[in-house]
C-alpha cells in the first residue's frame, strides 16, 4: 500500500506546479526558457532550466537507441520488463525496502521505454536530493532483478495484455503497428507477448542492463538546483555507468524505414455496434523546414478538437462520431501521421470518404485568415500553458535533445509559428497529405467495405 504524501509536501508540489509558468512571462524579451548546458568534470552533459521559486527539482533522461525495438522476437516485452523492475530493489536494498524509502522521502523514481529509447525520471524535494541521487545511482548501476519482483511484473504485464485483447481501440493500434511497420522491429509488441514475457529471465534483464552506456545518455533537469551543483552530481549519478565501445557504436547506425502496406484496408471483426477506425500515412520530422506549417495544418484538420474541420464535418454537421482526431508521431527511423475515430458500422464508408475529402480540400483551397489566426494563437499559447511543473519542463527540454534540436529552438519556434502563412500550409499539405497512402484498420463489423483484407489473429499477442 502506498503511503500518502504529507499535506505540507502536497502544498509544495502545488506551488511548484504554478511557479514555473509565472517565470516564463517575466519579460517579453527574455528567452522562452532559459536553458543552460551543463558539463560535469567527467564530461557528462545535461540541459538545465534553473528555478529556485520552490524547493523541487525534476530530472529526466534517456539512453538513445535502447528502446523496445531491440527486443528479441522471442522475448518481446524485455525492455518494458526492465523498465518495470529497475526500481524494484538495487544494491543491498530489496524491493519492498527500496519502494518504502521512495515513499517515505516523497520521491518519484520511474523508468520508461519507447520503441526507440529507454529512460527514466526523478522528482524530489530539494531537502531530499542527496538520498534521491544515491537511490537513482543504485537503480541505474546495481539493479537486483530478484525473482519475486520480476515474476510479479511479468504477471502484471500478462494480465494487462489479456485485458487489452478485448479493447477495440487497442486491437486497432496493435494491428496498425503490425501493418505499417511490417518486417521492422517497430512492428513488435513493445508491451510483450504472452510467450515472450514467459521467456524473459532475470539474466535477460541483467544482460539488457549492461547495454546502458553513459555515452548514450541525454539528460534534462528543471527546478531548484544550480548549474554548479548539477555538474557535480551528474558524475555521482551516471559516472559509474560503462562507456560505449567501438563495437557498440558500430551497432547504432540507423536508416529511415518507409511505412508499408500503403493503400490497404484491414478488418478485424468484432460484434460491436461501432467500428473503430485507425488510419496512418507517412508524416514529417521535427527538423523538417515545413514542420511548423504542418503543425498548424494538423490543428486545422483534426488536432484542434471541436475547432477542427474534421470534427465540424463528421460530428457537428452529420453526427457520425463522438470524436475524430489527427496527430503526428515521430520515431527515430520513421514518421507517421494518424487519424483516429469511430462510427456506427453502417457509416464507415461515409466516414472514410469525408476524411479523404478534407485531405483534398486543404491541399486545393487556401486556409482562411481567421482559421489560420486561431490555429497559430492556440499553438503559440498552448505550449507555455502546458509547462505547469518542473517535470513538464524537464520533459520538454529532454525532447529537444532527443530530436537533436538547438538549445534556442523554442524561441525560433514561436517566431516561425507567427510567420506561418496560408500558402505555407497549402505547400505542407501538398507535400504530406496523400489519401492514396492510407493504411486503414477497421475493428468492428463495418458495412459496405470492399477490397479489404480480414485479419483473423492478432499479431504479436500470443
Amino acid at each position: 500500500m502506498r503511503i500518502k504524501t504529507p499535506v505540507l509536501y502536497v502544498l509544495i508540489f502545488v506551488i511548484a506546479a504554478l511557479a514555473p509558468i509565472q517565470s516564463l512571462y517575466a519579460q517579453q524579451d527574455d528567452p522562452f526558457l532559459d536553458i543552460k548546458e551543463v558539463t560535469s568534470p567527467g564530461g557528462i552533459k545535461a540541459w538545465l532550466v534553473e528555478d529556485h521559486t520552490v524547493p523541487v527539482l525534476a530530472m529526466e533522461f534517456v539512453f538513445r537507441g535502447k528502446g523496445s525495438k531491440n527486443d528479441p522476437a522471442e522475448k518481446q516485452g524485455l525492455v518494458r520488463m526492465a523498465s518495470n523492475t529497475m526500481d524494484e530493489g538495487a544494491g543491498d536494498i530489496e524491493s519492498q525496502a527500496f519502494q518504502k524509502e521512495l515513499q517515505d522521502l516523497s520521491l518519484t523514481l520511474r523508468f520508461n521505454v519507447s520503441r526507440d529509447h529507454f529512460g527514466g525520471s526523478l522528482k524530489t524535494l530539494t531537502q531530499n536530493q542527496t538520498r534521491a541521487f544515491e537511490l537513482l545511482n543504485l537503480a541505474l548501476t546495481k539493479p537486483r532483478f530478484d525473482e519475486e519482483p520480476v515474476n510479479r511484473m511479468r504477471d502484471a504485464n500478462k494480465a494487462r495484455l489479456k485485458s487489452s485483447v478485448s479493447n477495440p481501440r487497442w486491437i486497432a493500434a496493435r494491428i496498425q503497428n503490425d501493418r505499417i511497420f511490417e518486417n521492422h522491429p517497430y512492428a513488435q509488441n513493445s508491451g510483450g507477448t504472452l510467450s515472450g514475457l514467459n521467456n524473459i529471465t532475470p539474466d535477460d534483464l541483467r544482460a539488457f542492463h549492461k547495454t546502458l552506456k553513459k555515452d548514450d545518455l541525454i539528460i534534462a533537469v528543471s527546478g531548484d538546483i544550480t548549474a554548479e551543483k548539477l555538474a557535480s552530481v551528474l558524475d555521482q549519478i551516471f559516472g559509474g555507468l560503462p562507456a560505449t565501445t567501438g563495437e557498440d557504436e558500430a551497432k547504432t547506425e540507423e536508416s529511415k524505414a518507409p511505412l508499408t502496406n500503403a493503400g490497404k484496408t484491414y478488418i478485424f471483426e468484432m460484434p460491436i455496434p461501432q467500428t473503430n477506425i485507425e488510419i496512418a500515412q507517412p508524416g514529417i520530422s521535427r527538423s523538417d523546414d515545413d514542420y511548423h506549417a504542418a503543425q498548424v495544418m494538423n490543428y486545422i484538420l483534426g488536432g484542434g478538437g471541436f475547432g477542427s474541420r474534421l470534427m465540424d464535418e463528421v460530428r457537428e454537421k452529420r453526427g457520425l462520431t463522438y470524436g475524430i482526431y489527427t496527430y503526428f508521431r515521430e520515431y527515430k527511423e520513421t514518421d507517421v501521421y494518424h487519424v483516429t475515430t469511430s462510427t456506427q458500422n453502417e457509416n464507415v464508408p461515409q466516414m472514410l470518404e469525408l476524411i479523404k475529402a478534407e485531405w483534398q480540400k486543404i491541399k486545393e483551397e487556401p486556409v482562411e485568415q481567421k482559421e489560420l489566426s486561431d490555429a497559430r494563437s492556440y499553438l503559440l499559447g498552448s505550449l507555455p500553458l502546458s509547462l505547469t511543473s518542473t517535470d513538464s519542463i524537464a520533459s520538454l527540454i529532454l525532447s529537444l535533445q532527443i530530436d537533436e534540436l538547438p538549445i534556442d529552438y523554442l524561441d525560433k519556434r514561436q517566431e516561425k509559428l507567427r510567420d506561418i502563412t496560408s500558402s505555407d500550409i497549402q505547400r505542407a499539405a501538398e507535400r504530406i497529405l496523400n489519401a492514396d497512402s492510407f493504411t486503414t484498420i477497421l475493428v468492428g463489423q463495418p458495412e459496405g467495405i470492399s477490397n479489404a483484407e480480414t485479419i483473423k489473429t492478432l499479431p504479436n499477442v500470443e
